[in-house]
């Protein structure tokens, strides 16, 4: 793996992996939800000639249904499960999942916040994070001094950090989606979007990446002629990082909307877990729309019938033929193999995320959901963490309890009699204690910090008052 540094304004470390064409491919196709892949697959159906709808195949059982059998308890040793190669006979290979109406009612920080949830940090790590998410500014970019939120934390929080913890997190929140949030400039923001895609290693994409370090004030007043005669570029080149250009966000935190509830958004699950009576659930990857593909019978015949022949043989025009049609065969192979690789990613993926999360699955009791990290997910898995966060980031699970998003059972962790439990234990006993009170006598945060200890959970009351203000609940004069 190969390391590279960048430095634009304030120092800015990313680690960048080369990829073989095939992992970029099944790192694309596990990073789309089930409709973009239909497209992305009815496309390249459209490009590659060789590659058929395989009308007489399914997706086979043993990557799109799994069964989990029924528990006594919720203890670690009852979370276990059947390997996906338990299936009943009865149960289809590919499931027909509906589309959902649902609401996005979290606003711009409300999803950033939430990703906070996807990390292993420290109480004190996870205030300052959320400090620097609501000092970002309607572009979600960072333009407040690291210096003045260190006193800030200080004076009004008595949190104590120093301006290299702070770049430290920010680096971290810089890893959040959207990419470039959390930027100090707009340089920066464009910057960290070219590094953080698939392709990011790719030519076109290190000539950008220069043309933003390098050239950023020639960018500013658009005279490309003058970044073309300093880079010896061609047209052709000019062309393309022009269109690459007007792809990157400048706003990545419009991109997510002042308030993403406004709007109705049509989902389709990518999972559906289903319970039975006796206490059985059974996961099913949806393919969707998605046709199982084969490579093209006389292609591949015409292929092994120039390969038999003495290469010597063969004209320059059979040559070239054979050589065309190699390559739509190893394109059609390796395209099918990609989406097999992205299958048993998503599965393997559900399955981990089922067993580290069995409680909620058995009652739909959101207070019972574990602390659970993408690092956590990562080492039931065996898979890479940037793999888990590309199938979490994007993909939906339909449940008996309702359709929910894969980084919404990502939760950080708190304490109660010393034992981990989830931070929506704490905001469940929290709504609980708060409907309960006397409303001619509302509790202030200093009572409900005390409530709540009674209940043995360990919380501060600063951390009360962060979490009520996130539950949208007012204060104690507020709700008489």
């Amino acid at each position: 793996m190969a390391s590279k540094f960048t430095q634009v304004g304030t120092q800015v470390q990313a680690q960048l992996q080369t990829l073989t064409p095939q992992q970029l491919l099944v790192s694309q196709l596990t990073e789309m939800p089930v409709e973009a892949l239909y497209e992305r697959v009815d496309q390249e159906l459209k490009d590659n000639t060789t590659l058929e709808r395989d009308s007489t195949d399914e997706w086979p059982d043993d990557e799109t249904a799994a069964e989990y059998p029924p528990v006594d308890s919720y203890s670690d040793q009852t979370a276990d499960y059947s390997s996906p190669d338990d299936v009943p006979d009865h149960l289809p290979g590919t499931r027909a999942i509906p589309e959902a109406i649902v609401s996005e009612t979290l606003s711009f920080y409300d999803q950033l916040e939430e990703q906070i949830g996807y990390l292993r940090l420290s109480e004190h790590e996870e205030e300052i994070l959320r400090y620097l998410i609501g000092s970002l500014d309607d572009d979600g970019l960072l333009r407040v001094p690291l210096q003045q939120i260190a006193d800030e934390l200080e004076v009004y929080h008595n949190v104590v950090t120093t301006p290299d913890e702070l770049q430290r997190l920010l680096t971290i929140l810089q890893t959040f989606e959207p990419a470039g949030v959390g930027a100090r400039s707009l340089q920066e923001c464009l910057l960290l979007q070219v590094q953080r895609a698939a392709d990011r290693d790719t030519p076109l994409k290190q000539k950008l990446c220069e043309v933003l370090e390098k050239h950023f004030d020639t960018l500013m007043l658009n005279r490309w002629d003058r970044i073309a005669r300093s880079m010896q570029l061609s047209e052709a080149e000019v062309r393309r990082l022009q269109h690459e250009v007007r792809r990157l966000n400048p706003r990545p935190g419009s991109s997510m909307g002042e308030a993403v509830g406004r709007n109705l958004q049509q989902i389709t699950p990518d999972f559906i877990v289903e319970n039975d009576p006796y206490g059985h659930l059974t996961m099913t990857l949806n393919n969707g729309r998605v046709p199982p593909l084969r490579v093209s019978d006389d292609d591949r015949r015409l292929l092994q019938t120039y390969e038999q022949r003495d290469p010597k043989t063969l004209s320059r025009a059979e040559r070239d033929g054979a050589s065309y049609l190699r390559e739509r065969v190893d394109r059609a192979r390796d395209f099918i193999e990609a989406l097999k690789q992205r299958q048993h990613t998503l599965s393997t993926t559900m399955q981990a995320i089922i067993k580290l999360q069995r409680p909620f699955f058995d009652s739909g009791d959101e207070t019972l959901l574990r602390p659970m990290t993408l690092d956590d997910v990562a080492r039931q898995t065996g898979l890479h963490l940037s793999t888990v966060s590309r199938v979490s980031n994007s993909k939906w699970v339909q449940t008996a309890y309702g359709i929910y998003p894969l980084r919404w059972f990502f939760t950080s962790a708190a304490r109660q009699q010393g034992e981990a439990v989830s931070i929506r234990s704490i905001k469940a006993a929290l709504r609980e204690i708060i409907d309960a009170e006397d409303k001619q006598h509302p509790l202030t945060d200093e009572a409900l910090t005390e409530q709540l200890q009674r209940r043995h959970f360990d919380v501060a009351r600063r951390t009360v008052t962060k979490y009520r203000v996130a539950m949208g609940i007012p204060i104690a004069r507020m709700r008489k």
